[in-house]
């Protein structure tokens, strides 16, 4: 048995792929696995990862059904399927770790035992032009423990925080038995499936260390959506509907939608559906919540220059 496994989903990442074997080989917190989860890769990726797991047994190969067709979920979920670990954290193969990303997120579940989910900030990294990076801004909700269903209503719902990237986050393996993975029906908000799971269910610590890079580039799934039009970040766009219908369905069929999860539910399809029925005082709390993001946008596009992340902190 080993503490923590490292989930690296990987189609086509040829270029990343040894860069981000190499920062978990590099972390200050040894007592690791790493599964490396061929999601359908033609460019030789899969011999890039054979490489590095004959050079390192805690590295182990796995591959989906050539016949399966690409999904970042299911190849997430097989590594969660095959994990041996205490504790599953999640790497895309086109970012990497920062050297005490494992240690500081077992400190936070060392510090709080009762929660099942570790997260922090990540940095938005442009190689090349790093002028451009930026931080993800956790100051509300650094430092404490948050109650189900806070973070799923105010973050993933309410979008009034970054939603946590992948690469930030580690749960409790008890926590992915009990509640199962990520949703495989979906290509974008995949991740988010499972956040709304386990935000919906389970106390979460959120610790202030920046814990990985998250990389910029225009072969992305992101970037590509963005291009075509389908995702847009900062404002409502057509896949998020999909997704709140999501939500809304796994909430109450799970006997979890709360009246604060039914409000928290209601502004955040005010934006597409007109006759959402909002309560007396909402629409005013809408627009306070429009109004808050207009600010927070400006704010987050303008550059910041990197800095050392924060020390966490036992309690």
């Amino acid at each position: 048995m080993v503490t923590v496994s490292v989930v690296v989903p990987f189609r086509d990442a040829g270029r990343y792929l040894s860069e981000a074997i190499a920062s978990v080989q590099s972390q200050g917190w040894s007592d690791w696995e790493m599964l490396l989860v061929d999601d359908g890769s033609t460019d030789g990726s899969a011999d890039i990862a054979a490489a590095a797991a004959v050079g390192d047994p805690r590295l182990r190969l796995l591959r989906r059904p050539s016949d399966a067709g690409p999904s970042a979920a299911a190849a997430r979920n097989l590594g969660i399927r095959e994990a041996r670990g205490d504790f599953v954290a999640f790497l895309d193969a086109d970012d990497v770790f920062q050297p005490d990303n494992l240690e500081s997120r077992l400190r936070g579940f060392e510090a709080h035992p009762q929660v099942m989910v570790v997260y922090g900030p990540t940095r938005w990294w442009h190689p090349g032009a790093e002028r451009r990076d930026w931080t993800e801004g956790m100051r509300r909700e650094a430092g404490r423990v948050h109650r189900p269903p806070e973070l799923l209503n105010r973050v993933v719902l309410l979008q009034l925080g970054h939603v946590p990237c992948t690469c930030g986050v580690m749960v409790r393996r008890r926590a992915l038995d009990l509640t199962g993975g990520f949703d495989e029906a979906f290509h974008l908000y995949e991740d988010q499936t499972l956040w709304v799971k386990l935000f919906l269910r389970y106390a979460v610590y959120v610790t202030p260390v920046v814990g990985a890079r998250y990389r910029q580039h225009p072969d992305s799934a992101t970037a590509r959506s963005e291009a075509a039009g389908v995702y847009v970040r900062t404002r409502p766009h057509r896949a998020r509907v999909a997704f709140l219908v999501w939500v809304r369905d796994h909430a109450r069929e799970a006997g979890l939608a709360d009246d604060s999860v039914e409000r928290a539910l209601r502004l955040a399809f005010a934006p597409y559906e007109r006759n959402v029925g909002l309560r007396p005082g909402e629409r005013l709390t809408l627009a306070a919540h429009r109004l808050r993001k207009r600010v927070r946008r400006p704010i987050a596009r303008i550059p910041r220059r990197a800095r050392p992340p924060a020390s966490d902190q036992m309690s």
